[in-house]
C-alpha cells in the first residue's frame, strides 16, 4: 500500500513554474533519449502531492501534430496502430537537500511511452505513491 502524505489532496503545478520545469525534465528524459528533439509533450496534467508528481500529456511532433515514430523502435508499433499519444511519467522528489527548481532533485520511478490502455493503474501500489496524485 501508499504511505500517506502530509498532503493528500493533488496541487496542479503551472508548466511555466521553475519547479515544473525542473520536473519536466526528468520525466520526459525518456522522450529525449528515444526520439531526440523530434518529439515534445503537450501537457494535460502535472499533479503533485507531497514529494510525488504525475505527468499525463500527449507526445506531438515538432509541428504539433501527431508524432512520427520512423526510424525508432516505436515504428513498428505505430504502423500496426498499437501505440498512442499519451506520455504518462511518476518522478518523485529524490534529495530533500536540493531545492524543488533543480532538476537534481527529481527522480524519474515510471513512464509509458504510447500506452493502449491505463498503464499507470498499478503505480500506487507498485510505488507507494498516493493514489489521489493519479485521480483514483
Amino acid at each position: 500500500m501508499h504511505t500517506p502524505s502530509a498532503q493528500s489532496v493533488p496541487r496542479s503545478l503551472d508548466p511555466d513554474d521553475s519547479v515544473s520545469v525542473a520536473v519536466l525534465q526528468a520525466a520526459t528524459a525518456p522522450l529525449r533519449e528515444a526520439f531526440g528533439d523530434r518529439v515534445r509533450v503537450e501537457v494535460e496534467h502535472l499533479n503533485r502531492v507531497g514529494p510525488w508528481v504525475f505527468l499525463r500529456g500527449r507526445m506531438r511532433g515538432s509541428d504539433g501534430g501527431r508524432p512520427n515514430f520512423a526510424g525508432t523502435a516505436y515504428e513498428s508499433r505505430q504502423a500496426d496502430g498499437v501505440v498512442s499519444d499519451v506520455y504518462v511519467a511518476l518522478v518523485k522528489k529524490d534529495d530533500a537537500t536540493i531545492v524543488d527548481n533543480d532538476a537534481r532533485s527529481w527522480r524519474l520511478s515510471d513512464r509509458a511511452i504510447g500506452p493502449t490502455d491505463v498503464a499507470w493503474l498499478t503505480w500506487p501500489d507498485k510505488h507507494e505513491a498516493p493514489p489521489a496524485l493519479f485521480g483514483f
